[in-house]
């Protein structure tokens, strides 16, 4: 048996350059992991070149997601002919701009390379993430990173974020990622430079970092759907706006707060409205 887990993912700031002519999206991301994960465990069954998910997530069990997908594609690629049940008890919110499904992908990659010591490299594992997802080869890292091209370019360093926290907020609402950047492709994208932010990092500063938080997709979610208009006013109203943002393609917001800020009240008052939770980083 082995166990993994797998961490959520947020954009700190995220730009979309561009659809490319393969139809992937060319993509300019700080990204960092939080605590929230789900749990993975992976044992071996007694049927042939047969993968089963068993998860506390319908979407998840017995259904054709990128999950399964990739866990398929790793036994056949690598000639693996035993059966294998993978259990994922689920935390991550699903639709929510948090990476949920390509962490646990990302998860399957390490689980099934640790179970059939396959030995891969990280460079390798990686490869086999963006077939399936932008998001996959980070997930495969446990730092922050600023993550490149449609994903497969990470470069991780360290970032000392252990005076502050995250606030996660959902609105208990689903937003399909493949619906955003359908919209998204028909606008402008809202790009700014990266370089600003890159320079915040390399000095650690993360006041800077909380003022200049940036996500492309934000400003065409919130003239598709209404309800993430009011949400964030809401949000903004409540909170202020200076490191909020909302996080990959919705449908949650993220803010980063200094560990002494306090949003109890705020988080007592919506807590039914809303999923809300505060969070360490990684």
């Amino acid at each position: 048996m082995i166990v993994e887990k797998a961490y959520a993912k947020v954009n700190l700031f995220l730009n979309v350059l561009g659809k490319r002519k393969d139809g992937y999206h060319d993509l300019e991301m700080l990204n960092v992991k939080i605590d929230l994960h789900d749990l993975l465990e992976f044992n071996l069954i007694d049927c042939d070149n047969t993968v089963i998910i068993k998860s506390n997530d319908l979407f998840l069990s017995n259904q054709d997601n990128i999950v399964l997908q990739v866990a398929k594609h790793m036994l056949k690629n690598f000639n693996i002919n035993n059966g294998l049940e993978i259990k994922i008890e689920k935390n991550i919110p699903f639709g929510a701009g948090l990476a949920g499904n390509s962490a646990d992908s990302a998860a399957v990659i390490k689980g099934i390379d640790k179970l059939f010591n396959l030995n891969l490299s990280t460079k390798e594992m990686m490869d086999i993430g963006v077939i399936f997802s932008a998001d996959i080869p980070y997930c495969l890292f446990d730092k922050p990173a600023f993550v490149s091209k449609i994903g497969e370019i990470v470069n991780d360093f360290e970032l000392d974020l252990s005076e502050y926290k995250l606030l996660l907020i959902n609105p208990r609402e689903f937003i399909s990622t493949k619906d955003v950047f359908g919209f998204a492709d028909k606008h402008h994208f809202d790009i700014k430079d990266i370089d600003k932010i890159k320079e915040f990092c390399e000095q650690n500063n993360i006041p800077a970092i909380r003022e200049n938080v940036h996500n492309s997709l934000e400003e065409i979610v919130i003239n598709n759907y209404d309800f993430m208009r009011n949400f964030k006013d809401n949000l903004v109203a409540e909170l202020g706006s200076e490191g909020l943002v909302m996080t990959g393609s919705g449908s949650s917001f993220i803010k980063i707060l200094h560990k002494n800020e306090d949003v109890s009240d705020f988080i007592s008052r919506y807590n039914e409205k809303y999923l809300i939770k505060l969070h360490n980083f990684l």
